[in-house]
């Protein structure tokens, strides 16, 4: 896996993953009733449930990669994929979570854009960034895609306050830097999907990540490059 170490990630996974249990498990005495043990359900609680549930989701997701990848057991499933429907796909499961916190969600690509991907890897790319998008914009989020010289380029942008300076930049593969503890934050994520991206290659060109602030929405851009695959 590229210079990272798989007892390194599976600690940290594991950490994070006990930590949103712990607050899924708080959550869950909130709304239950001591006495009674009916539940008062209130909608702020639930959509705080569905955001660590998909975060242990996407935990879980990662930490499978991760170990398939450090093990040699990884085959991509690549195939022609329609990208308007797989960004639908995305946008349809987190419709819930964007409905209850306000959210506008809008979709440019064109309908017809077929690429050779593989759809279960991109989707958790998107739904990883979309899961914590949702978290720091303020009204709009804008998922697109297009071609670029032969590139597709995803992009998920919205009208948040942007990325912190330290996380600006394009990312690849390569001595794992992105995984620390600082803040808070421990990278597993985007070097997933650094990895994920890399795993799209040809002869020539492998997929990166990059991270922008410069999204027209007037916030942070999340920007997925994939070389067009000849032979898969």
């Amino acid at each position: 896996m590229s210079k990272l170490d798989f007892s390194t990630v599976l600690a940290i996974s594991i950490h994070d993953m006990k930590n949103s249990l712990n607050r899924v498990l708080t959550a869950f005495d909130d709304i239950m009733d001591s006495e009674t043990g009916e539940c008062r359900c209130d909608s702020n609680v639930m959509a705080h449930l569905q955001y660590e549930a998909r975060r242990i989701n996407d935990n879980l997701i990662q930490l499978l990669m991760f170990y398939r990848n450090d093990h040699g057991l990884y085959h991509a499933q690549f195939a022609p994929v329609t990208v308007y429907e797989l960004l639908e796909d995305c946008w349809l499961s987190n419709k819930p979570m964007m409905d209850h916190s306000g959210l506008q969600c809008t979709i440019q690509c064109d309908e017809e854009l077929i690429w050779i991907l593989d759809s279960t890897l991109i989707e958790a790319v998107i739904e990883n960034v979309i899961n914590n998008t949702v978290r720091y914009t303020r009204e709009n989020i804008l998922l697109s895609a297009e071609l670029n010289n032969g590139w597709l380029e995803i992009r998920i942008e919205d009208d948040g306050p942007g990325y912190p300076t330290e996380m600006l930049g394009r990312r690849q593969l390569d001595d794992g830097s992105t995984v620390n503890r600082k803040d808070g934050r421990t990278g597993l994520g985007l070097y997933f999907c650094a990895l994920v991206a890399s795993s799209h290659s040809n002869d020539e060109c492998t997929g990166w990540i990059e991270l922008m602030n410069d999204s027209r929405l007037g916030g942070g851009c999340f920007l997925l490059r994939l070389p067009q695959l000849l032979n898969y």
